[in-house]
């Protein structure tokens, strides 16, 4: 564990402007609770309330999303969780491939420094940052376990895209079981 080296990268976010999002974010959002877990949660980029205060997953979808932790089992603080984006795209736009390009290096850097072997990956975005294999939709990869070097990852829907779609639950407080019974099977 290097906790020097991870708050040397954590500066170097707080203050980074290499996309034009540094111009428009109120806060950087690097991560919220131990960067040094064995599972991360990995989402798309803060929304509002997360851009207002600073931390991951802190709106309705987070609440959703800690909900379903809650009921397998985790706690919040007892994880990592991040974006893959850093800083709020205005009016919650989807990221562009530039702003990705840009931030991504600082995700791979938390990883490196990190060394989660359990990644939930949160959504479409999070899904193609970190599977290297092309894929249409969520639905083609959802629900298995996808082995990255030393990572397990295991994609599944956003928590947003279960508000937008309640069906969703379901499928995302499944795959969540699942990382559960994974992480509990070592």
């Amino acid at each position: 564990m290097n906790e020097n080296l991870w708050k040397e990268l954590e500066h170097f976010a707080l203050g980074c402007t290499a996309c034009e999002l540094c111009k428009t974010r109120k806060n950087v959002v690097f991560g919220s609770g131990d960067p040094f877990s064995r599972l991360w949660l990995i989402g798309e980029a803060p929304g509002s309330t997360e851009d207002e205060k600073g931390l991951p997953f802190v709106g309705q979808a987070g609440s959703l999303l800690d909900g379903f932790l809650t009921k397998n089992g985790f706690k919040r603080d007892s994880l990592f969780i991040t974006n893959v984006i850093k800083c709020r795209p205005p009016n919650n736009a989807d990221p562009t491939d530039e702003q990705k390009d840009q931030c991504f290096p600082i995700l791979t850097a938390q990883l490196s420094i990190g060394k989660p072997k359990y990644v939930l990956a949160l959504g479409r975005h999070a899904a193609e940052a970190l599977v290297p294999r092309p894929f249409k939709s969520i639905k083609e990869i959802r629900g298995q376990i996808i082995q990255l070097d030393e990572v397990k990852v295991v994609v599944t829907y956003h928590p947003a895209a279960v508000l937008r779609n309640p069906r969703l639950g379901e499928i995302v407080d499944h795959d969540i079981q699942m990382m559960s019974k994974l992480i509990a099977g070592e």
